[in-house]
């Protein structure tokens, strides 16, 4: 029985690693990431500065997909991956401040090319970790009229550093380790931080109308 099901994940390994599964994901990928680069310099036109300061897109790997259906108790498919998954293609944005991520998620929402699927607001709403971001999963247009789901995690330049270290100091470390309370008690009480003095300086910005001209959140 063991011999059958580790056959079964090689097989499914295999699968997700060729390029006639990967390639549309990939283009689905640089597609949302033409067009946010369009955004952002159509906004730096008009508003003299950037909306987005960093972008990076990553595909998910075999293993990374196997563990998730796994853990998901899915089928170990292809198909079914593609069906259950979300976030097989990602993009990271990271804004400068916190109301560049709704206005962002604004303009998204009138793309006629994209059909957004579903939002997760942990901005407003953050994880028991203490993480924050702003998720966006839409549908990406492909070759042969195919569509792809890519999740855009939008978020501001703290809150990527706390997201970034928390991923490989809590969320990566082995079981054993997690027992050690300390380290994400650490990260919870960070991130309630940013979350504070960044709703504090989106009230400043509105109060006084220098949107433009507002300091770095970091």
């Amino acid at each position: 029985m063991i011999n059958v099901m580790e056959e079964t994940y090689q097989d499914f390994l295999g699968e997700m690693g060729e390029d006639a599964f990967l390639e549309p994901y990939r283009a689905a990928c640089r597609s949302v990431e033409e067009k946010l680069n369009r955004i952002n310099a159509t906004y730096s036109r008009k508003k003299g500065r950037n909306l987005i300061c960093q972008m990076t897109y990553r595909i998910k790997t075999p293993e990374s997909c196997l563990d998730k259906v796994i853990k998901k108790k899915c089928a170990v498919k292809r198909q079914t991956v593609q069906e259950r998954l979300n976030d097989i293609a990602g993009i990271r944005v990271v804004c400068n401040f916190l109301d560049d991520i709704y206005q962002l998620v604004e303009i998204l929402k009138k793309d006629e090319e994209l059909q957004i699927i579903t939002i997760k607001d942990y901005v407003k709403n953050p994880k028991k970790s203490g993480y924050q971001s702003l998720h966006v999963i839409v549908l990406v247009p492909v070759e042969r009229a195919e569509r792809k789901k890519v999740e855009i995690q939008i978020r501001t330049r703290a809150m990527n550093f706390w997201a970034v270290m928390e991923h490989y100091l809590v969320y990566k470390r082995q079981k054993g380790q997690r027992e050690i309370l300390w380290l994400p008690a650490i990260f919870r009480a960070f991130s309630c931080h940013i979350k504070n003095r960044e709703d504090l300086h989106s009230e400043n910005s509105h109060d006084f109308g220098r949107t433009d001209k507002r300091k770095n959140c970091i």
